[in-house]
């Protein structure tokens, strides 16, 4: 930390996150998606984020990408709002394919 000649601290921006924890996202480099499950900020580079996708593979797996590298799914029905996953659907609710 930088400090000026009054002795005041100089504190760096935090950047905001693009991604919230539980949405899901798409991989740009592919056609799989995932969920986030962390996110990690660094002073001097871009925010992080632990996805868990199914891999080509069919594997369950996760891996830590760079903002950059994701994308956000979005429903046709409402563009531009972050969808996110869930472990249990409301009764008489069910996943439109």
């Amino acid at each position: 930390m930088k400090k000026e000649q009054n002795g005041s601290e100089i504190i760096p921006m935090a950047k905001d996150y693009k991604f919230h924890l539980s949405q899901l996202v798409n991989l740009r480099i592919s056609d799989e998606w995932g969920e986030v499950q962390a996110r990690a900020q660094y002073l001097n580079g871009e925010n992080q984020y632990l996805v868990h996708y199914q891999a080509a593979d069919k594997c369950a797996t996760e891996r830590w990408y760079s903002e950059s590298q994701l994308v956000a799914v979005e429903d046709d029905r409402s563009p531009g709002m972050p969808v996110f996953g869930c472990v249990d659907l409301p009764e008489g609710e069910k996943v439109e394919g």
